[in-house]
């Protein structure tokens, strides 16, 4: 299938008039007139004599010819060129042009009432009859005076009750933010509805019986230009300051050849809004997560080449091994020749624990400084020697201030120490 223009996700682009059967509407529109001619096509006769009020209607709801009768029926207004649904009351104006839409080409005629606006600007009641030929797009329409008893009934209201999926359908485009449409193996409009065009200034069936192609200039969207190919498509973008979901599902018929698409566009931006929302929480708790950390390892450089490492509560394996992290990229940063790892804060300690408190000695070691432990309070002294473990090899003090101690006198010996 040949396209020489798409459109973008959203139908709110300029529109362009129905012209399919070119030659026919032309044809229908002069029947609609006096001839002047002296041999006049009986049809011709027929449709301008014709007692009754008929009107013939595009399938996106324009007038393309009526009769004098239809004229002395519904008003001037009511002219070739016109949407019958600019004509109609306010309150009827969806359901008719909806009514519209629903026409099948098998001939079975449908039956409505409506609303018109007259020229004084009070309301008549119409009884629609419309119909289609089979193999044709024009719909044909009948008018005639309600019956006054009903001239208040709207045609939505006259309608049978429609299935129960053409009312799911009815309440998810009422009430979600979205727009739905659909188009034949064309590209013509057949469908197009949905609460979310009120942001664009649309209404429902505004495009109707118009094709993608005249409606859109030459802003091409692949997953659409995929799906009037015949293979679904998707994509997010974001038009007139707001995100949208789109989807293009192709259609097919009984013979399963390529038969239109199905379009639905979502609006996202509450969606958006929660996901940068929960995106801007979550980067508030990273960033409290880094000052718990830096308050629970508050390594200190007290002394030139000397950290300390100030450690209280309870020290359990994770906090451990966080602590290890820390100590040791500090310890490289800084070129430490010795780390202190005070345990005055420290009531309780496991086995993992102190596991943990050995192996972070001996990774300081490896990395050419010295880990001191200080300030070990009973329990915990209790607790290592209970749990075997060995700290012969690993220096201690009673303090804080004993450790630190320690480390100057070292410095200050390296530092006397003659050069050999």
């Amino acid at each position: 299938m040949h396209h020489n223009k798409i459109s973008t996700p959203l139908h709110v682009a300029r529109a362009s008039t129905w012209t399919a059967q070119a030659d026919t509407v032309d044809r229908w529109r002069r029947w609609g007139t006096v001839a002047t001619e002296q041999a006049e096509h009986p049809f011709e006769a027929f449709f301008r004599t014709y007692p009754g009020a008929f009107v013939i209607v595009s399938p996106g709801g324009e007038v393309i010819a009526m009769n004098a009768a239809a004229r002395a029926l519904a008003g001037e207004k009511l002219a070739p060129g016109v949407r019958v649904a600019e004509h109609a009351h306010p309150d009827d104006a969806l359901a008719l042009t909806q009514a519209l839409g629903l026409v099948k080409d098998d001939g079975a005629p449908a039956r409505f009432m409506c609303r018109a606006r007259q020229p004084n600007g009070g309301m008549l009641a119409l009884t629609w009859q419309i119909w289609r030929a089979p193999g044709r797009p024009e719909i044909f329409a009948t008018l005639s005076l309600a019956d006054s008893a009903h001239a208040h009934v709207r045609v939505a209201e006259t309608a049978p009750e429609k299935p129960l999926s053409e009312r799911v359908l009815r309440a998810l485009l009422d009430h979600l933010d979205i727009i739905a449409w659909v188009t034949d193996k064309d590209g013509i409009y057949t469908f197009y509805d949905g609460k979310a065009l009120a942001a664009f200034g649309a209404s429902p069936g505004q495009l109707l019986g118009q094709s993608v192609f005249d409606v859109f200039g030459d802003h091409i969207s692949p997953p659409m230009r995929a799906a009037l190919d015949g293979t679904p498509g998707r994509e997010s973008v974001h038009i007139v300051g707001s995100h949208w979901d789109n989807v293009y599902l192709p259609i097919h018929d009984a013979g399963n050849g390529f038969a239109g698409v199905i379009g639905i566009s979502q609006n996202m931006n509450e969606g958006q809004r929660i996901r940068e929302e929960l995106e801007a929480r979550l980067a508030l708790i990273e960033r409290q997560e880094a000052v718990i950390r830096d308050l629970e390892t508050p390594i200190i450089q007290v002394w030139e080449n000397v950290l300390t490492l100030p450690m209280i509560g309870v020290v359990d394996s994770r906090r451990a091994a966080r602590v290890m992290d820390d100590l040791l990229g500090a310890v490289s940063r800084a070129s430490a020749r010795f780390a202190i790892l005070d345990l005055t804060g420290v009531e309780v300690v496991d086995t993992a624990t102190a596991y943990h408190l050995v192996q972070m000695v001996h990774a300081i070691r490896l990395l050419g400084a010295e880990g001191i432990l200080t300030g070990i309070r009973p329990t915990v002294a209790q607790t290592l020697v209970s749990l075997g473990v060995d700290l012969s090899g690993i220096p201690t003090h009673g303090t804080l201030r004993h450790g630190l101690a320690f480390c100057i006198r070292r410095l200050e010996t390296r530092t006397r120490r003659p050069a050999l």
